[in-house]
């Protein structure tokens, strides 16, 4: 089959993402290396002018895998700077930080009846995670806040770039407390706060179901009990409670039916579509997940304001060199790799069921199965756990997540005409986060839907990746175009 010229130009692209991530892994193989990045730096530096001079294919691969052999060897140092502050020079006085609150807000209580909270940090290029005691009276972190913190810095034997150290708050000298919001982080709050309190309308203060949905449509996971958590994750669901890119796709075309109905045209629709994704994606927290989704969803939507045609591909790629190229530890974020993986078989399984599958159930199928077939590898690899049951539970829970985000923007719409009518909304989105509870608890149930394993080495990774490949191919040949 003639590959178009579109995907050959994508391909392209993803050569380059490839020859980036090959850098910093060499890079990190190498951290040694570290004090050396300016001479790497220099050597990325000559590699762009032969880029210039020459604009050859092999120049750009030389120069993205240089790029990223630099940018990783200067976090490598950035991180040992900071492991030196916190062992070495503090001189056994805590370890003083301002940390942003990036994900997994976590609360538990302990044998002693102290609730404890955490949530994931980064400290320059080392991650944390910061673990204090909260009072009953302080203030739950939310993602996108930023904690003054003071704790030792978790000692370990073995330097494994790719862990969280813990960061402990306990003890003489030590605390962690929220940093005063500034006046747009003030709005922002104060309209994630009304918003939440729109979509309990006509709902008991204490309803479960509604909690579903603020953590579906605001990110407020904080809200989910335990038991809910274990069992999402159990069946292989909890991806749909997490800001990413079902949510932000979803809010998207939201977005963009309402600016078509008004009648704006198909070009301009980006110019304000995407400033409003922006303010969705700051006003839940701005996690990581969301970040990545948005930039992706950007770059499709401004594309026909540049006089572009919408590549997915490009998109794709562009947000993976700025990301991993910014962030070059991101090479050891699960939930990063994860979020990549599955957006990036999404697309060329979408290319088929668009071009040679009749019918949306067997789309649906298809498209759920190329989800889960496509992040199984990374979540054995990090977590030692394979989901069968996942396939079954997404196929009910995705287009069920889809209609309570959109029940829940219609049932905050609806609460500026009629609190009766967002009542009637507001419940409607409840039973769509009931019945995908209950299913989910029903799937985790089912003997095999879920199993621990031994954490997948690299080479099974990549066997399962090249027969994935494979049957995509296979199919391709064996089905024909509609």
């Amino acid at each position: 089959m003639k590959r178009s010229p579109s995907i050959a130009h994508g391909f392209e692209w993803l050569a380059l993402c490839a020859s980036l991530a090959l850098g910093e892994a060499c890079a990190f193989g190498a951290s040694i290396l570290s004090p050396l990045w300016p001479l790497a730096a220099f050597a990325a530096v000559v590699a762009f002018v032969v880029w210039l001079a020459f604009a050859s294919r092999a120049s750009r691969l030389a120069l993205a895998f240089a790029v990223g052999f630099a940018a990783a060897l200067f976090a490598a140092q950035s991180r040992r700077e900071v492991l030196d502050e916190a062992h070495v020079l503090g001189c056994g006085r805590p370890f003083v930080r301002e940390l942003r609150v990036e994900s997994g807000v976590r609360l538990t209580r302990g044998a002693d009846c102290v609730r404890w909270a955490s949530f994931a940090s980064s400290a320059g290029s080392l991650k944390v995670r910061v673990i204090f005691p909260l009072d009953a009276s302080a203030p739950v972190p939310q993602v996108g806040e930023t904690w003054e913190c003071a704790g030792w810095l978790e000692r370990t034997k073995v330097d494994d770039i790719s862990l969280r150290r813990k960061l402990w708050v306990k003890g003489k000298g030590t605390f962690a407390r929220r940093i005063g919001r500034g006046r747009c982080a003030a709005l922002l709050a104060a309209l994630r706060a009304d918003l939440s309190r729109r979509m309990g309308i006509g709902l008991p203060r204490d309803c479960v179901a509604a909690d579903l949905n603020r953590a579906i449509l605001l990110g407020e996971r904080a809200r989910m009990r335990k038991a809910d958590r274990d069992a999402f994750a159990a069946a292989g669901t909890i991806h749909v409670f997490a800001i990413s890119g079902l949510h932000v796709m979803i809010v998207a075309h939201a977005f963009a039916f309402v600016l078509a109905l008004v009648g704006c045209s198909f070009r301009f629709r980006g110019v304000i579509l995407v400033p409003a994704l922006w303010v969705y994606v700051a006003m839940t927290g701005a996690s990581p997940s969301a970040v990545r989704a948005a930039s992706m969803a950007s770059l499709y939507f401004a594309a026909p304001f540049f006089l572009r045609k919408p590549d997915a591909l490009v998109a794709w790629s562009l947000t993976f060199l700025v990301v991993y190229g910014t962030d070059p530890t991101k090479l050891f974020d699960t939930g990063c790799a994860l979020s990549f993986a599955v957006m990036l078989g999404l697309f060329f399984w979408g290319r088929f069921v668009a071009e040679r599958i009749r019918g949306r159930f067997a789309a649906t199928l298809v498209m759920t199965f190329a989800a889960w077939a496509v992040g199984t590898p990374i979540a054995a690899h990090a977590f030692g756990r394979v989901t069968p049951g996942g396939i079954a539970a997404n196929l009910l829970l995705l287009p069920a997540a889809g209609a309570s985000v959109k029940a829940g923007i219609a049932g905050i719409v609806a609460s500026f005409v009629s609190d009766r009518l967002a009542a009637h909304v507001n419940n409607f989105a409840s039973l769509l986060s009931g019945t995908m509870a209950d299913v989910s608890r029903l799937v985790a149930a089912i003997p095999g839907a879920n199993f621990t394993v031994e954490p997948w080495p690299v080479s099974v990774c990549a066997a399962w990746y090249l027969a994935l490949a494979l049957l995509l191919w296979l199919l391709q040949k064996r089905v024909r175009p509609l």
